[in-house]
């Protein structure tokens, strides 16, 4: 027994050691960790500093000035100014088709033969009516000379001479009846080779070779006139009353020459057309059932190399009317401007590569720029690029040098479209449909 007791003091010393032990290996490990730690990081090492990003690009053009035209979007349609069918003036039988259908053909140019020989039997027939009488007068002319004289002797009777008379005043009558005859005849014969009274585009023949037609009614073919061409559209009263403050007089009266106002067109490719027209008729009376004015304009629309794409009859077309011109308006480029849910911004650079956001009032759309009424200055910077990256105060760097963003060649004048880039809701205004400063 007494062994047992001797055995736990010495079994509980060893656990004490054995505790110690551990406790020791892992003080050691931390310290071991934490030396670790500061030898990798250093003992002196200071916490990082915060790095500022670089400024958004963006690119730039300057707020350029030209002289706008005035212009008002109208819808319109194409009309010819001469439309006729082709009918024969005599009856018979079509011998020949001198044209090819859809074909350009000129003025008195030959277009159908129609069988000329019963014309020209008809005509040699009055020429021989008229040799006849003219024979018959020589007769009765001697006849009334003979019995003037023998009744001047006493020799003829009064009555014969009276008869001598008026047998020569008959024969006159048939000759003049003659050469009636002879001048209708010729006009029939005349009239079987059918030409075109204008300039024109023909349209499909009716009637072929070896058919017989009638005169005045059958309808052989059509002509139209394609230049000079009309285009017609529909001004509604208040726009009319907002052309008319822009020009001088009433644009309805008739002592208003309405010809000194030029219009343009647009093809259906939204290219400008190559030619200028003019109005040359506006009605006098509104359209109670539409509240509009029917206007129309004549343009040039030649059929040559020079004119690659003509007008059509019954074509749509969007005309732009011209009243007149603004100097010294502010112009941006499309890419400019920008459209919030109150209107329409423009973000602007200024001294300090700082951005400002501006509200304006948009013009019309000339040569691919908008025109500015309000809310920029001439020489400004505005954004063009990047607009999407920015805010306003936002420090900015220009990545491009350029002044204004280059026109092309060929004007083209609208409203503004809808669907421009959206940028955070500012205070602003609608577009107008034409610049009216």
């Amino acid at each position: 027994m007494s062994k047992v007791f001797e055995i736990i003091p010495a079994t509980a010393n060893l656990i004490l050691t054995l505790q110690r032990i551990c406790d020791c290996s892992r003080r050691a490990s931390l310290y071991a960790m934490v030396v670790a730690i500061a030898t990798t990081s250093g003992c002196d090492t200071k916490p990082t500093a915060k790095t500022t990003p670089p400024p958004p690009l963006v690119s730039v053009a300057e707020v350029s000035q030209a002289t706008v035209p005035i212009i008002y979007p109208f819808s319109g349609t194409v009309q010819a100014v001469k439309y006729i069918d082709i009918i024969p003036r005599v009856t018979g039988y079509i011998t020949e088709r001198k044209f090819v259908e859809g074909s350009i053909v000129k003025k008195d140019q030959l277009l159908y033969v129609i069988d000329p020989r019963p014309f020209k039997a008809a005509l040699d027939s009055a020429q021989a009516d008229l040799a006849r009488s003219e024979a018959q007068l020589k007769l009765w002319t001697g006849e009334v000379k003979r019995y003037t004289d023998l009744a001047k002797q006493g020799a003829g009777s009064e009555q014969q001479k009276e008869e001598a008379v008026a047998k020569e005043a008959e024969t006159q009558a048939d000759i003049e009846q003659n050469k009636a005859n002879i001048e209708t005849a010729k006009l029939n014969l005349e009239y079987t080779n059918l030409t075109a009274p204008f300039e024109g585009r023909i349209q499909n023949t009716k009637r072929n070779i070896g058919q017989l037609v009638d005169a005045e009614s059958t309808v052989l073919t059509s002509l139209v006139q394609i230049d000079p061409i009309y285009v017609e559209f529909k001004v509604t009263r208040n726009e009319l009353f907002e052309m008319q403050n822009l020009t001088t007089g009433d644009l309805t009266s008739k002592k208003t020459d309405i010809s000194n106002i030029k219009f343009k067109v647009t093809l259906p490719n939204g290219k400008e057309y190559g030619q200028e027209g003019t109005l040359d008729y506006m009605s006098s009376e509104i359209d109670p059932s539409t509240d509009t004015l029917m206007v129309r304009g004549i343009i040039a629309n030649p059929e040559d190399k020079s004119n690659s794409e003509s007008l059509i009859s019954g074509q749509y077309v969007p005309v732009q009317v011209i009243l007149g011109e603004t100097p010294n308006s502010l112009l941006v480029p499309k890419a400019a401007l920008v459209e919030s849910q109150l209107g329409e911004q423009i973000y602007v650079v200024n001294s300090s590569n700082q951005v400002e956001i501006r509200n304006v009032t948009v013009g019309t759309l000339y040569k691919e720029q908008y025109v500015i009424t309000s809310g920029l200055k001439l020489g400004e910077k505005v954004i063009v690029e990047g607009t999407q990256k920015v805010r306003a105060k936002t420090t900015v760097k220009i990545t491009n040098s350029e002044s204004a963003t280059p026109a092309p060649s060929q004007p083209a004048t609208e409203k503004k479209p809808a669907g421009t880039p959206t940028a955070p809701p500012a205070a602003g205004s609608n577009t107008p449909a034409a610049a009216k400063n």
